[in-house]
């Protein structure tokens, strides 16, 4: 009888203790500091009876407490009465869970809900963890599920709140570098989300009005629009406006923090002596893969890849493994035609914007493309006239070629000075690969290049190879526009016209993935990396009667049947269109 009392006893004081435990810390009833820090030290001294049942409710109430919403008290005695806390509170947390494992999952799902809370030191969290893993390393399996759960939303969630949760995920990684590429992965699937929500945002907006948003320089719209009963109608498009640059600004503010948290971060893993001891290897090696299975197929993203771009400039190695596994993915068959297009977009704009890459590199890039399309001219060039209504595919068929050379166009806009062989050297020729010759043969080969790849690319270039005497490209240019417009009025079917009219590879010409960056914080950190247009072509000067393609006498060779004052006015076309383009390549280039 005295012990079923007693147990009846035991149980209304585990059910009182438990219910002022979970009243809201503003409850009169709630328990005060000082008791709670009471109750934890008997707890954990006799934290092997709390094994059983009647327990399971306070020992889940004291879990679920909110000491992220415990505030330090102003007085000596209560600072002191907090950091106690503290301290005691982790102790249960930790003790808890290496002597009754079934509470493992619970308590370190907590402290990971906490990561998007948690703004400072104050709380031991990650202390508590590296303890857990240190006495339990199989509760290393219950985190990536954790941090999955608790990864905030992307659109509804603050930028305190994303920021912190990437800090303190990527602070695991010291004490626990077994979850290395699970932490690096969610990471990484968070920053595309910001990344392509704020990419769609911004395609409806031209340069200026993107950088006059993300600089700030309307900032006076920010300020809530107040509207007269008699101005409504006329002011909802501007009520409209105010929340699009709202939102479009939270999201740069998300996605900037963040990627100047990841490069800052990630800085010190690839001295030299890191890379030495395979710390930096290893990091290097796991953000490569993420890079190649999430960034890489994902259309048309802007800022993400800059990780890649910026940590791989670090050290030559390691540029130069990210070469190779562009090259490798452009190049191997098994890869999926979409994908090779890809790396070929991200090769062609890393070396045009990478400044650490070494000369020997550029021209390595290059003279493997250049045997590449030599090969693929020589085994594939008799196909193009070889089109029948029963073929299919028509010039698609050759769209690895076209944006292969595509690439070679946009690296030589760019790279045009390190091509330039050496004076040591140049004896057997001024350009490295005989990259004039080659161009000169290839722009007059059946596949017509000119004609397929991004007219923006190919003005410039046309006018810069015109410019240095790689090759002339003008009457070339002329000729396919003419020709478009021929096809264009023509109801006869096209051999091209299934290529012209594939809308996706139409877009994914134009894509740059290294342009600049929109991330105003991330850019500084970027830009000592960063080659921009203007720093290797200044000024193309217009020089409108010598470089602009007015060379009458080279459209009368290409196309002989013209009259006089048809070509005239195709040279103005030409001039007209290349200062067009050099405008463009400010935007694109």
């Amino acid at each position: 009888m005295n012990s079923e009392t007693n147990f009846q006893n035991d149980t209304m004081q585990l059910n009182s203790l438990t219910a002022k435990i979970n009243f809201p810390l503003s409850h009169k009833e709630a328990m005060s500091l000082s008791n709670l820090n009471i109750v934890l030290k008997s707890l954990i001294v006799n934290i092997a009876k709390l094994d059983k049942s009647a327990c399971a409710p306070l020992i889940s109430a004291i879990i679920r407490y909110p000491w992220l919403d415990v505030r330090v008290p102003e007085s000596t005695q209560g600072k002191l009465a907090f950091h106690s806390f503290v301290d005691l509170y982790s102790q249960f947390l930790t003790v808890l869970s290496s002597s009754i494992p079934k509470y493992s999952s619970e308590v370190i799902q907590k402290l990971i809900n906490e990561f998007p809370d948690l703004s400072s030191d104050t709380y031991p969290h990650h202390k508590v963890l590296k303890r857990l893993i240190a006495y339990s390393p199989t509760c290393i399996n219950i985190i990536p599920h954790a941090l999955n759960a608790t990864s905030p939303h992307h659109v509804s969630s603050s930028t305190a709140d994303i920021t912190n949760f990437v800090k303190h995920s990527v602070t695991m990684i010291t004490y626990c570098p077994d979850l290395q590429y699970s932490i690096w992965q969610s990471v990484i699937e968070l920053c595309i989300k910001l990344d392509v929500d704020l990419q769609n945002e911004l395609d409806d907006l031209d340069d200026d009005s993107i950088e006059e948003l993300i600089n700030g320089e309307d900032s006076d719209n920010d300020n809530v629009v107040d509207m007269d009963d008699e101005e409504d109608e006329d002011n909802v498009a501007e009520v409209y406006d105010v929340t699009s640059t709202m939102n479009i600004r939270q999201m740069v503010s998300k996605l900037d923090k963040v990627m100047e948290f990841l490069l800052s971060t990630t800085e010190p893993s690839f001295t030299a002596e890191e890379i030495n001891n395979g710390t930096g290897v290893h990091l290097f090696n796991t953000l490569a893969s993420l890079f190649k299975t999430h960034v890489l197929p994902t259309h048309f993203t802007k800022s993400i890849q800059f990780l890649m771009f910026h940590i791989s400039q670090y050290q030559p190695e390691l540029a130069d493994s990210f070469l190779v596994m562009l090259i490798d993915v452009a190049f191997n068959q098994k890869e999926t035609a979409e994908k090779r297009l890809k790396a070929l977009q991200y090769l062609s704009s890393y070396i045009a914007r990478a400044k650490n890459l070494t000369k020997h590199q550029v021209v390595f890039i290059v003279s493997y493309l250049v045997g590449w399309i030599n090969k693929y001219i020589t085994e594939r060039e008799h196909e193009v006239f070889e089109f029948s209504e029963s073929s299919s595919g028509g010039m698609e068929r050759f769209k690895l070629f076209y944006a292969t050379f595509q690439t070679l166009l946009y690296i030589f806009c760019f790279r045009h000075k390190q091509l330039v062989k050496d004076e040591a050297e140049s004896g057997s020729g001024e350009w490295e690969c005989d990259i004039d010759k080659f161009f000169q043969r290839v722009i007059i080969a059946k596949f017509n290049p000119l004609k397929y790849c991004d007219e923006t690319v190919v003005f410039i270039f046309a006018k810069l190879a015109t410019k240095l005497n790689v090759c002339y490209c003008y009457s070339i240019i002329e000729h396919n526009k003419r020709e478009r417009m021929i096809q264009g009025n023509s109801k006869m079917p096209s051999t091209v016209g299934n290529f012209r009219h594939k809308q996706e590879f139409l877009d994914l010409e134009a894509y740059f993935p290294f342009d600049p960056v929109v991330l105003p914080g991330s850019k500084k950190i970027i830009d000592k990396n960063y080659v921009e247009w203007s720093q290797v072509n200044p000024v193309i000067e217009d020089d409108e009667e010598d470089d602009s393609g007015s060379h009458p006498e080279e459209d009368d060779d290409e196309d002989d049947s013209d009259s006089d004052e048809d070509t005239d006015e195709e040279d103005k076309d030409d001039e007209e269109e290349a200062g067009s383009a050099e405008e463009d390549s400010d935007r694109e280039t």
